[in-house]
């Protein structure tokens, strides 16, 4: 299969070699395509950082509602053993 390629100096290329102003093109492009996908990783740190946040306020909470049905159901079970008792 053959590839051909139209660079914007107009050239086709089909398995020849690519002039200087070709491989600036084709650099310009890259590094475009690169600076793009940089500028995009301080959000998506912060969109990391932020879920982090969430995950361990909604973890501490989980943490706190299993402790007040532990503490619950203790006071009930020994308040049961209590009035039973008597």
């Amino acid at each position: 299969m053959c590839h051909m390629q139209t660079f914007t100096s107009g050239s086709a290329v089909e398995n020849e070699p690519a002039t200087r102003n070709d491989l600036r093109i084709l650099a310009t492009r890259i590094d475009r395509r690169f600076a793009m996908i940089d500028s995009q990783f301080p959000a998506i740190r912060l969109a990391i950082k932020e879920e982090s946040l969430n995950l361990k306020e909604s973890f501490r909470m989980e943490m706190y509602k299993f402790a007040a049905a532990v503490i619950g159901t203790g006071v009930v079970i020994l308040g049961l053993t209590g009035f039973f008792s008597r």
